[in-house]
């Protein structure tokens, strides 16, 4: 094929479309492509109109995602997929979720895409005797006490991060448009509540590579333990290392979201 021109295989990997999904759309004029005149084979597909085509898809699905607090249909839909998924002794049950909001609201929030739920985060103000009991493997994160959890206007503040998910659609680019804005939203989210608390220190447990490669690409530092914890002091200071990530997230190659039955800091939802 000439340099202004992908094969049909690339165009289905760029778009990840199905072989029949392709030549359905191409069939109906979905996917841009030329055929010369007369011809019933030599179809080929322009990478101007291709990439166009592939850019709008990508700005399309980006437009549909909002971040907001959680409903408790939200906490239900989480819990749901990660019974689905995870072992019984991962998965901490509906009802501490609601005993957690009870003593804290505003913890939980939601990733959206359209009316259908793409991903949440969780950040709990905590105990830091309970986060150590965690790291040090004493007790599991579907144990954690109502009470050990903390108002955002406490003073001295330890924040543990138990969750971040995404809910895949086996749609790569789709998730991973997901994963990033749901990372993007997380920091932003962070640094809304370091700006109005006072918060000290940020804790996360990196269950999986993933979730390694995203707590380090944020300045956490690895801490002594029975579990792969993480420690951040300041988030000011991390600022520069975080925003850098910010501005190359988008050109990374495999960017560090969860992948389907991935974890970052103990994801609890997947498909």
């Amino acid at each position: 094929m000439s340099e202004q021109y992908y094969t049909a295989d690339e165009v289905m990997k760029l778009l990840d479309k199905s072989r029949s999904t392709f030549y359905r759309e191409v069939d109906e004029g979905i996917i841009p492509s030329e055929l010369a005149a007369g011809r019933k084979r030599g179809r080929k597909f322009p990478k101007e109109a291709i990439d166009a085509h592939h850019r709008l898809m990508k700005k399309s699905m980006k437009t549909k995602l909002t971040f907001g607090p959680s409903t408790n249909n939200d906490l239900w839909a989480g819990y749901q997929n990660s019974r689905r998924i995870y072992d019984e002794e991962d998965v901490v049950e509906y009802e501490t979720l609601l005993e957690w909001r009870e003593a804290n609201y505003d913890i939980f929030m939601t990733a959206r895409d359209g009316d259908e739920r793409a991903g949440g985060i969780t950040m709990i103000p905590m105990s830091e005797s309970t986060i150590f009991s965690l790291i040090d493997g004493r007790i599991r994160e579907r144990e954690i006490p109502q009470w050990a959890i903390r108002k955002w206007n406490d003073p001295d503040l330890s924040v543990y991060i138990p969750s971040i998910s995404i809910t895949h659609t086996g749609n790569k680019q789709k998730d991973a448009d997901r994963g990033i804005f749901i990372i993007r939203n997380t920091i932003r989210w962070a640094y809304s509540l370091d700006r109005q608390y006072d918060i000290k220190k940020w804790y996360a447990i990196a269950a999986s590579d993933e979730g390694e490669r995203l707590v380090r690409f944020l300045g956490f530092e690895k801490l002594e333990g029975k579990q792969n914890a993480y420690l951040l002091t300041d988030l000011k200071k991390a600022n520069r290392q975080v925003q850098h990530f910010l501005d190359t997230l988008d050109q990374v190659d495999d960017p560090p979201i969860p992948h389907e039955k991935g974890r970052i800091s103990k994801v609890q939802e997947s498909k």
